[in-house]
């Protein structure tokens, strides 16, 4: 076997993967394995080719044949390998006891928190252990399921002959290519020991009706774009500092806790930066476009020099110059997409560290699928890790109530406040256009004699309705007034969880208090994507445009 590859873009914190699932027959013909590891090799070689900041992650149950080829091959170059087993280690083995030692060689190249049991039922408890009367088929569903929902792209070495059996790569194919959530499948053609079949080795693609190269295309190139982000460089203590806050002692827990924290911070200080790259872009406009209108009107009323409309040019120039910049940049786009990844992996770490079985990525941003899926998919990879110690529910709740309802409240009156502001400018600047209005009016042979007052007040009158415009312009853009609703319903929400977490803090820790706590994290994990994903989707229905008119 070759020595490990250097390690890549999965050696860097915060990176979101590419996930490949493997499943395929046990008894490949002996001829072909060669063939099967190039067309892995071939397909990893290819995504990282693609997608050169993104790192891959290969999901294999290390059954005989198919799993352990290309777990070798993932081994041998490098990727990070997550082994969810349909049994505990010595169950497992009663299944292939001839070729228990290559089991056991690979096993030990897996980082021990990597490799965990997937029970039929929760597919999450590591300590589970198989009751007598559940077949040995259920268990083997429940780890194929696994690899088919948490991958991206399914690698299926098989023959393409579906037989009725409830476990088989058949079975995992299937629930790959089925439904909304599907996903592509690498189809590598295989012969079983003791077969004819002389197209053994050739690989071709498999799509669900919902998903073709270009949503996969589309989705990696998002993938790749937040991992390479340039800007990341620059945030590596803050987004440190972002996955203390989410747990102060995640330094202290498993790597896939720390992945996940730290997929978070990067997120939430990528989307902060954009943030501040877009309100400063959308001020900068409208002020530019208030210089217009006021040049305009300086030339037409007051000063009618050859200077005024250069600087009026100038000034348009700057306009559409910082609007095509924004825009080859995305920064509202980036700004709202990785915004939507950091509420996601939020609510995911929470959920992942109280052992919540659930998948963000199965509910999450539903209504525009197509144009938001790959934040989706970022999510469905990110929760592609083994499960973990458990912390108890009250702890994460605390953790996460107490500082998300003070967040929500201070941004509600921040908003508010920033509202409030804005629609006094936008009042004194009208009062100010409609008491130039009547001054004209009222005082109309004062204003013929004093020529140039006249004028003045003529521009007021022009400009200041234009000002006030411009005002409710910011305000429109942001959706201020929706913005500062939702933070108040967020304040609610989460003051509602810290009253009823209050009053579970007061019973005795029995199961149904558990239960109740855990019932508790997976509702308000659901208000604050549904919340979350509703404000993403206002806001991308007002992109930052050059001003008209």
């Amino acid at each position: 076997m070759s020595p490990p590859a250097v390690p890549g873009p999965a050696a860097e914190p915060g990176r979101l993967p590419i996930v490949i699932g493997v499943t395929g027959h046990r008894d490949l013909r002996p001829a072909d394995q060669a063939a099967y590891r190039a067309r892995a090799r071939e397909l990893f070689a290819d995504l990282q080719r693609r997608y050169p900041h993104t790192p891959l992650r290969v999901i294999s149950a290390l059954a005989e044949g198919a799993d352990r080829l290309v777990a070798e091959v993932a081994l041998e170059e490098g990727h990070d390998l997550v082994v969810p087993l349909p049994f505990e280690q010595a169950e497992y083995e009663r299944d292939f006891p001839d070729s228990v030692p290559q089991f056991r060689a690979l096993l030990a190249q897996v980082p021990a928190d990597q490799v965990f049991v997937v029970a039929p039922a929760a597919g999450r408890d590591a300590g589970y252990r198989p009751p007598a009367d559940v077949p040995r088929d259920a268990h083997y569903a429940a780890a194929g399921a696994y690899v088919a929902t948490r991958s991206h792209i399914l690698l299926a070495i098989w023959d393409g002959v579906t037989v009725p059996a409830s476990a088989g790569t058949g079975m995992v194919v299937g629930l790959k290519l089925a439904g909304d959530d599907g996903g592509p499948v690498y189809h590598v053609r295989a012969c079983r020991a003791g077969g004819t079949d002389h197209e053994a080795g050739r690989a071709s693609w498999l799509y669900p009706p919902s998903v073709g190269r270009d949503s996969l295309d589309s989705m990696c190139m998002r993938l790749d774009r937040f991992n390479g982000d340039p800007v990341r460089r620059r945030i590596v203590p803050r987004a440190a500092q972002a996955a203390v806050e989410l747990l102060p002692e995640i330094a202290e827990r498993p790597a896939g806790d720390r992945r996940l924290a730290a997929a978070f911070g990067y997120a939430d200080h990528l989307a902060n930066h954009y943030r501040r790259v877009t309100h400063a872009v959308l001020r900068t406009v409208l002020l530019l476009a208030a210089g217009l209108a006021l040049t305009f009107e300086v030339y037409a009323e007051i000063y009618p020099a050859r200077s005024v409309p250069a600087l009026y040019l100038a000034i348009f120039a700057s306009i559409t110059l910082l609007y095509h910049w924004q825009k080859s940049k995305d920064a509202q786009g980036r700004y709202l997409d990785y915004r939507a990844v950091a509420e996601g992996l939020r609510v995911q770490f929470y959920w992942h560290v109280a052992g919540l079985p659930e998948q963000v990525c199965a509910s999450y941003l539903r209504k525009q699928l197509d144009e938001l899926r790959w934040i989706r998919e970022a999510l469905r990879g990110a929760g592609a890790i083994p499960p973990t110690a458990a912390l108890a529910p009250q702890r994460v709740l605390s953790l996460w109530i107490h500082g998300q309802t003070e967040y929500y409240r201070s941004r509600a009156l921040r908003q508010e406040r920033r509202l409030h502001r804005l629609e006094r400018a936008s009042a004194l600047l009208l009062a100010t256009g409609l008491a130039a209005t009547f001054s004209l009016v009222a005082l109309w042979h004062f204003y013929e004699r004093a020529e140039r007052l006249h004028h003045w007040v003529v521009l007021i009158m022009g400009f200041a309705p234009i000002a006030a415009a411009l005002c409710e312009a910011y305000g429109e853009k942001f959706g201020l007034r929706t913005q500062a609703n939702q933070y108040a319903r967020f304040a609610a929400v989460f003051g509602r969880a810290e009253q009823l977490l209050e009053r579970l803090s007061g019973e005795p820790p029995t199961a149904s208090r558990q239960a109740a706590e855990l019932e508790l994290l997976r509702d308000l994990g659901r208000e604050a994507l549904m919340e979350n994903g509703d404000w993403v989707l206002l806001l991308r229905e007002r992109p930052i445009v050059l001003p008209k008119g």
